[in-house]
């Protein structure tokens, strides 16, 4: 509980400043048309090791709100492939997760960016990932992300983020580590 007290009120007294700063060019972004204020991109993630095979595909929409603030929606897609390990050594298992997200990014500056996020995942309980034994069925998984990144451009539309992210949900299965690292890809229309 103290490194989440520790984190917010560092994020406030970051925070604070930068919103002031930005107030003095928030008129701009008014001026762009709808269309160019809108942009897509998206995640793509791969693991393969001798137990687990992982791909997630996670395209996103977003919308610059202001000169600094953007806000967007996610889709995620994983198949997830287990091959036992332990007493389950032979069993494989496989399974599809899926569900969605909303995000906001602030610009602190034209590269360097602070990302949260809120996630749901739905997951099938025969994975052994249900608290409760016995049940059957699918469940929903609601994770908490708060970070930061960095944002490069890589053509006249296309940008490259790079992210550290750290998930409030320490009872996550899915993402069972911290921080979590992601790489995506955003391309204004």
């Amino acid at each position: 509980m103290k490194i989440y007290n520790i984190l917010i009120a560092f994020l406030i007294i970051v925070a604070t400043p930068l919103f002031t700063f930005a107030q003095d060019t928030e008129e701009k972004v008014k001026e762009i048309p709808l269309r160019e204020r809108i942009y897509v991109g998206g995640n793509i993630g791969l693991q393969i090791g001798n137990l687990t095979t992982s791909v997630i595909i996670s395209p996103t929409v977003g919308f610059r709100v202001t000169n600094r603030l953007t806000s967007g929606l996610g889709l995620t897609y994983q198949y997830y492939r287990n091959r036992g390990w332990g007493n389950l050594s032979g069993f494989t298992s496989v399974t599809h997760i899926y569900g969605g997200s909303i995000y906001s990014r602030y610009s602190i500056t034209r590269q360097i960016f602070v990302h949260t996020e809120y996630e749901a995942l739905n997951l099938d309980s025969q994975m052994n990932w249900q608290v409760t034994p016995g049940e059957r069925g699918r469940f929903w998984e609601q994770n908490y992300f708060l970070g930061g990144g960095y944002r490069t451009q890589i053509g006249s539309r296309a940008f490259l983020n790079i992210m550290l992210l750290y998930n409030f949900n320490n009872n996550s299965v899915v993402h069972f580590q911290n921080p979590i690292f992601r790489f995506g890809l955003d391309v204004r229309l």
